[in-house]
């Protein structure tokens, strides 16, 4: 029996490693396309009143912040897909956001499984209209912010590249709408993975950059 868990505790940190490299290795030479442009260190947390928003929207107000800690960071992220407020900018803009802080050191495929990891979390165009005819938006309030435990042995066992970090997010979501003319509001529990690249010994960041949001949540 114990040899069992001890199997199946390998088998989930293996799977964390190749769910985490398929993302985040394959890093690009340091000159390749200026690194993608990454957003300046010292971007505001609100966003330039004059620059355009790709939906045509209003110009969203929120940017994920610069900083080097990985919880204050993975606790940004969960406020943002958590925090959708449809009344205002569109599903492009809080895509738009999100891949704006990715990390400039991802590959071609890493940057595309982000992308794809981000669109999963953000409702479609066709479902934000109806959200948005609703006046539907939602807030978020943390309650927790933690390691896995799974990464943590991936840590520990040397298998994570510098600067790596994986952090769970647990919170109360709590959505507002109006239905046939009577505002309404549901609450219920959500949890998400954040893995992102923060600054460290061998890690070419001056703060924490996001790399995975995951599909499901890890242990």
């Amino acid at each position: 029996m114990k040899r069992a868990l001890v199997v199946a505790g390998g088998v989930v940190v293996l799977v964390v490693v190749a769910m985490i490299a398929s993302t985040m290795r394959g890093l690009q030479e340091p000159d390749a396309a200026a690194l993608l442009n990454p957003p300046s260190a010292t971007s505001p947390t609100a966003q330039d009143p004059q620059s355009p928003s790709p939906s045509g929207a209003p110009v969203m107000a929120i940017r994920l912040p610069s900083t080097s800690e990985p919880d204050a960071y993975a606790r940004a992220v969960a406020e943002v897909l958590f925090g959708i407020d449809t009344r205002g900018a569109g599903p492009a803009d809080y895509r738009a956001l999100l891949l704006a802080d990715a990390d400039p050191g991802l590959s071609e495929s890493g940057r595309a499984d982000l992308e794809a990891l981000i669109a999963a979390r953000i409702p479609a165009d066709e479902l934000w209209q109806r959200m948005r005819a609703n006046q539907q938006r939602s807030t978020f309030e943390v309650s927790e912010v933690w390691e896995p435990g799974s990464w943590a042995q991936v840590v520990t066992s040397g298998q994570a590249e510098p600067g790596w970090a994986m952090r769970n997010v647990t919170g109360i979501e709590t959505t507002t709408y109006v239905e046939a003319g009577v505002e309404k509001t549901a609450s219920r529990e959500r949890t998400i993975t954040v893995g992102m690249r923060c600054p460290a010994d061998g890690a070419d960041v001056d703060r924490c950059y996001l790399v995975l949001v995951g599909a499901t949540v890890v242990p």
